[in-house]
């Protein structure tokens, strides 16, 4: 080897190693930066004419696991979806009431004031807290349905954010995706672009899941676990309508808005073209959890009435006249949204021209009976415990069992919800980390580092033992 060549090699070798260094830096500074990609230096051996010539920077590399990344983001999506169910249920236990809280103290409450009126049917002040207890008890009802609507509409209005996220940040990758392409093109690094895309998609996929493929211009076209297409070459429009306001007896359709993609309507509560994410999580709460909800608390609301309006109950009632309890002032004529309605029948309450006797002597009675009669006191009582079924071809239950059903059901559905998203967590957690662990490495970078000095070293004493032989061939 010629002392040109020696000295060409050296150098070749001293700028690979001043690049490596740079590489090793970025590295190490971008180990925490969400979506960075490890980078590699891709080297090879350069020849001339046969004979070695040094080393040829090919270039910079990333090294990502496309497995391992489509693995994590699946369980990313699943996790956001099991905390936003979770979240939900926690909120409608809540509002439903533990037992001796919510509807379960207003009805053991109401039914304490009716047994302590039995006892003394002579006292206004007991009839007056029958009266209170009753309003109270109604209340309830009308306040879980509120707090249930709240939860639906704010699934209606997170869909809505979601939605615009989605369409924005798929505009995004659409825009990354150009601008990649027309860098590659013209020959520049696209690394820190690719992080960029990486990153978003990992993001957007908490909503709806993604699966990435890569084109050989540098593109990625998105689709989602369901098949559905959502960026090509340009990104799909996705379209949803929020709602302003919610009530119990909308649906989907009506009014309610579903989920459009390239004007073509989809279900992500029930079908599995956009299921999986937050998204579809949000539509099944808004659609199917609370409706269900709803149902249980309107068929209770129902029940109730139906119990006071029975002549069992009560001897004074005109034919298809309401009892103590009625929808909004008359016998229940639809049950959807009937927990609000409910109300405690006016004849009873002074304040609305009505008279606390007729909860002694009956709601259809004319005048007041004997003060000491307890009688009409004790059919009401009497009524809670009547075994009827809540709903048809349901099981014969007493008002309190009817409603231990509902609340067992929610605190069922509470413990399922929050079960799978610890679960769904987990697994999340243990992707992220093998995630990070096939990510930057910092020890093996500072070992990379060594070596790089190692070999910037053995390139530096090649051009000084090149320089000491030319300085000496001078000297001759």
């Amino acid at each position: 080897m010629s002392i040109s060549s020696a000295f060409s090699n050296a150098a070749s070798g001293l700028a690979a190693s001043a690049r490596a260094v740079q590489v090793v830096s970025a590295n190490i500074a971008n180990a925490l930066t969400p979506g960075y990609a490890a980078r590699t230096l891709d080297l090879s051996a350069s020849t001339l004419a046969g004979t070695g010539g040094g080393v040829r920077m090919n270039g910079i590399s990333r090294s990502v696991d496309a497995g391992l990344l489509g693995l994590n983001r699946d369980s990313g999506a699943a996790a956001s979806g099991a905390s936003t169910r979770s979240a939900f249920w926690h909120a409608i236990e809540a509002a439903v009431g533990l037992p001796g809280q919510g509807l379960s103290a207003a009805l053991s409450a109401f039914d304490s004031a009716l047994i302590a009126a039995s006892d003394r049917p002579d006292l206004t002040s007991r009839l007056a807290t029958l009266a209170d207890s009753a309003t109270d008890l109604t209340a309830a009802f009308s306040a879980t349905q509120t707090a249930l609507q709240a939860r639906r509409a704010e699934a209606d209005a997170a869909i809505a954010r979601d939605v615009d996220t989605l369409n924005g940040g798929l505009q995004r990758v659409e825009a990354l995706n150009d601008q990649i392409v027309r860098l590659r093109i013209s020959g520049q690094s696209t690394l820190g672009l690719e992080d960029e895309r990486q990153a978003l998609i990992s993001t957007l996929a908490e909503i709806v899941p993604l699966r990435e493929h890569a084109r050989t211009d540098g593109r990625v076209t998105l689709f989602t676990t369901g098949g559905e297409m959502v960026l090509d070459v340009e990104a799909a429009e996705i379209g949803f309508t929020p709602t302003p306001a919610m009530d119990a007896g909308m649906s989907l359709g009506s009014p309610l808005s579903a989920l459009t993609l390239r004007g073509r309507s989809l279900d992500p509560a029930t079908g599995n073209a956009m299921a999986g994410g937050r998204l579809a999580a949000n539509f099944r709460i808004r659609d199917i959890d609370a409706p269900q909800v709803q149902g249980q608390l309107d068929s209770l609301a129902a029940n109730l009435i139906g119990r006071f309006a029975d002549p069992a109950t009560d001897a004074t009632l005109a034919s298809g006249a309401p009892g103590l309890f009625t929808d909004a002032g008359s016998l229940a004529t639809s049950v959807s949204g009937l927990a609000a309605r409910l109300a405690v029948n006016t004849a009873i309450l002074p304040e609305a021209g009505g008279a606390l006797w007729r909860l002694r002597d009956g709601i259809g009675a004319v005048a007041p009976g004997e003060s000491g009669e307890a009688a009409g006191l004790r059919a009401l009582s009497g009524a809670l415990d009547r075994r009827l079924p809540t709903t048809p071809g349901g099981p014969a239950l007493s008002l309190a069992q009817s409603l231990a059903e509902v609340m067992t059901r929610t605190s069922t559905a509470r413990h399922q919800a929050a079960a799978t998203s610890t679960s769904a967590l987990a697994r999340h957690n243990e992707l992220t980390e093998q995630s990070l662990a096939q990510g930057v490495d910092t020890d093996a970078e500072m070992q990379r580092l060594l070596q790089i000095e190692q070999a910037y070293a053995a390139n530096a004493r090649v051009i000084e033992t090149a320089d000491a032989m030319l300085r000496r061939l001078l000297e001759m």
